[in-house]
């Protein structure tokens, strides 16, 4: 069906637009579109990392405890990676080095978590527990030392996330004004739909539109974003 031949309430249409756009314009619509999937696929992937770095200092008080009580390096660690109040991805990412640890040596199971996972503080905890499995039991003051480094940059960065609350809330209003102000349009007069996607003026206002908006979020989102 062409889309100048759509007549349904605004109320339908609304729902409708995101497939109405897609259909209209693959290289444009689409793109926008798959713009937002990353930014909202990036947000669960921070997060994802954020519980994961906010753990790391858990485990090394864990490791320097197990060293300090006599047991090796890959057992401490696997002590540790056995605490249930981990966060998942962290239990598979210590379990994967166990296992490969038991394979190719603990060495280089660290240095491939770490480029798996590249992140600072994995990179930090990956080097400083590579250089304890040579050490021993005296590398555990320096495993505590690297987690209060850990949460104090940790904190820091909560901190920063807390003073800075204000301006994201700012950053969330301003981006979801023009979205709002859309369907209020649509649903207090039945004239702006049939103008937004059967003409082309109309569609194109409303591919630009959605992609600028996008953009915006985009750009907004990495101003005001705090990293751990």
């Amino acid at each position: 069906m062409s889309v100048s031949r759509l007549r349904v309430r605004p109320s339908g249409l609304i729902s409708r637009l995101p497939d109405v756009v897609a259909f209209e314009s693959p290289s444009g619509g689409m793109t926008a579109f798959r713009m937002i999937r990353r930014a909202r696929e990036g947000f669960r992937r921070r997060r994802r990392d954020a519980g994961l770095v906010a753990a790391l200092p858990d485990v090394l008080d864990r490791v320097a405890g197990g060293l300090r009580a006599g047991a090796g390096t890959l057992a401490a660690l696997a002590d540790a990676a056995a605490g249930s109040d981990l966060p998942l991805a962290l239990s598979l990412d210590l379990g994967h080095v166990i296992d490969h640890a038991g394979d190719g040596g603990l060495g280089p199971a660290l240095a491939a978590w770490a480029e798996a996972r590249p992140l600072p503080a994995v990179a930090a905890v990956a080097a400083a527990l590579e250089v304890t499995a040579g050490a021993g039991g005296p590398a555990a003051a320096a495993l505590e030392g690297l987690a209060g480094g850990l949460r104090d940059r940790h904190d820091a960065a909560g901190e920063v996330a807390a003073l800075s609350a204000q301006a994201r809330l700012s950053a969330v209003v301003v981006g979801a004004a023009p979205a709002v102000s859309l369907g209020l349009s649509l649903l207090a007069d039945r004239r702006v739909a049939p103008t937004l996607v059967g003409t082309s003026t109309g569609r194109a206002c409303l591919l630009s539109g959605v992609a600028l908006e996008a953009l915006a979020a985009l750009w907004m989102r990495r101003i005001v974003r705090c990293e751990p």
